[in-house]
């Protein structure tokens, strides 16, 4: 039997490598004679670049990855590396974090020469509609008094005027691409705020104020830019980076399938019997673009059975219409403290009971 090992990255637990060890581990305790193909995956969100520099070589800087595709170089930015849940820098309140180090990223980019950037948008801990980001590429931003306002979400909040003459002339040389793991708006019910705001730290009480905001602050932009980027998929990624991004030209594609591509993911499943994919927590948003829905998809459309087998899976209902086999690798009574610290373990065990699962079959 050949096994397609295809997961995403178990978000502050595994990486996608380590997640595909763990899998093939616990697979092979069952079953030692399985032939097994490993290709740890991304969306566009955490792990993005390791994957890419994996699958396509390159340079790997701090900020960025730079190889090269019909004889050109282009950049790869992963906004988990710079403005991520995980980043020291962003462990402060929700209203002081700011999408900066992506416009540093940009620059240094253009300043290395590059024209071709591809910015992965997923795993981001702000809310700041990209203001930081604009800001660094030299927009003026700022309040009723004619002041610069700060680089984050405090600012966004003050916003009144938008300037953007003094943005990087060469951003209009440049090809932008977003790689985006979400669909979401800029604002609504599927925006960036109703929808992840709350897993960033932002309180109930603070949803209306926020959602005025962002919706204030994109009314201004759209004006001074003369573009309307606000319902545009992808708007929402980033807090709101997606948004911004596209106020300079950028053109969204799926990060998860931008992914699959390089990694020469079609030509693997073609072949094989079971395709396994995962990621730490499935839900909802899982099947909106998110990388196991897409794998899934890919699968199908090549009469290949998918399982998932996720860190958690909070409606196996949804799931089962999606995946052959559904599997949460974490039990539900499990001590919430060591779920992380024992991610390997739990994940291995899951697979082992799946592959007795379908060897009995």
């Amino acid at each position: 039997m050949k096994l397609l090992l295809a997961p995403d990255a178990f978000k502050g637990s595994l990486s996608a490598v380590e997640a595909v060890s763990a899998m093939s581990a616990g697979i092979r305790s069952v079953m030692p004679d399985a032939e097994i193909v490993a290709m740890p995956l991304a969306d566009g969100g955490e792990g993005t670049l390791d994957v890419l520099s994996a699958a396509c070589g390159g340079a790997v800087y701090a900020d960025r990855l730079v190889t090269e595709e019909g004889g050109g170089h282009f950049a790869v930015i992963e906004s988990a590396r710079l403005i991520g849940l995980n980043r020291p820098e962003m462990q402060c309140d929700l209203f002081t974090r700011g999408s900066a180090r992506l416009g540093e990223a940009l620059l240094s980019a253009l300043d290395a020469g590059l024209r071709d950037i591809r910015i992965a948008l997923g795993g981001s801990a702000t809310l700041d509609g990209g203001l930081g980001m604009l800001s660094r590429l030299g927009c003026r931003v700022a309040d009723g008094a004619g002041a610069p306002v700060s680089a984050d979400l405090n600012g966004m909040l003050k916003v009144v005027e938008v300037d953007p003459d003094g943005i990087d002339p060469r951003l209009k040389r440049a090809r932008l691409s977003i790689l985006s793991d979400v669909k979401n708006t800029l604002y609504g019910i599927q925006g960036a705020v109703q929808m992840y705001g709350p897993q960033k730290g932002l309180r109930k009480d603070q949803m209306a104020k926020v959602e005025s905001a962002m919706q204030h602050w994109a009314d201004v932009c759209e004006q001074a830019f003369g573009v309307s980027a606000h319902g545009a998929a992808g708007a929402g990624a980033a807090g709101g980076v997606g948004f911004a991004l596209k106020l300079l030209g950028a053109e969204t594609v799926s990060g998860a399938q931008y992914v699959m591509h390089a990694c020469g993911f079609e030509q693997a499943v073609a072949t094989a019997d079971w395709v396994v994919t995962g990621e730490g927590r499935s839900d909802a948003q899982t099947l909106c673009g998110k990388l196991p829905a897409i794998v899934a998809r890919k699968a199908r459309d090549h009469g290949v059975k998918c399982a998932l087998i996720s860190g958690l899976v909070t409606d196996p209902a949804a799931m089962v219409q999606h995946f052959d086999s559904v599997i949460a690798a974490t039990p539900s009574d499990y001590p919430r403290d060591d779920i992380i610290p024992d991610a390997a373990m739990l994940l291995q065990r899951a697979a082992a009971a799946w592959a007795e699962m379908i060897r009995q079959v």
